[in-house]
């Protein structure tokens, strides 16, 4: 494939001069998932208890059958969210985002958290994580046979297209 002029061969695909590839571990603080367990459901409860199926264009969906759990298991499971949080669906369905708007929740196992660090760009992630570098190599580093499952390991270790300002991004 020719090079344009501008634009250099990377691992992510062809990208101009300036940009460099990175890795997702890098742009993060944390990348971590929900808890490998159970919470106590509560009907009364008002902290839902999410996986990936509950991730679904750029949103947490929530619905009357969503488990919920009190603030006792919610403080007990608690995950590090905040407003540079993108959630990611890791089991199952793949790649499934949403930008975490501080929704009463308790994360589960299926879903993964990214706090994207304050000098990057949490939209340029988040748009980075649905272009055909990230899939194909999400897609490369699943394990499971019958359940397909994302790893924290190779999501720390996407490479992503970088470009070289903030405002750029």
């Amino acid at each position: 494939m020719e090079v344009k002029k501008g634009y250099k061969q990377t691992e992510v695909g062809m990208i101009p001069e300036d940009w460099d590839t990175t890795q997702i571990r890098v742009l993060t603080s944390e990348v971590g998932d929900g808890i490998h367990s159970t919470p106590i459901y509560s009907n009364n409860g008002e902290y839902y208890f999410i996986n990936g199926n509950n991730i679904d264009n750029g949103k947490v969906i929530t619905t009357q059958d969503t488990k919920r759990a009190d603030f006792s298991e919610f403080k007990k499971y608690k995950k590090n969210l905040s407003d540079r949080t993108i959630f990611l669906s890791i089991n199952g369905t793949i790649g499934n985002l949403a930008l975490y708007d501080g929704e009463p929740i308790i994360l589960g196992k299926s879903a993964a958290y990214l706090n994207v660090k304050k000098e990057i760009s949490k939209r340029y992630v988040y748009f980075s994580l649905q272009s055909k570098s990230v899939k194909q190599f999400f897609e490369d580093g699943l394990t499971g046979t019958t359940i397909k499952n994302l790893g924290l390991g190779t999501i720390r270790n996407t490479p992503i297209a970088l470009p070289s300002t903030k405002a750029e991004q």
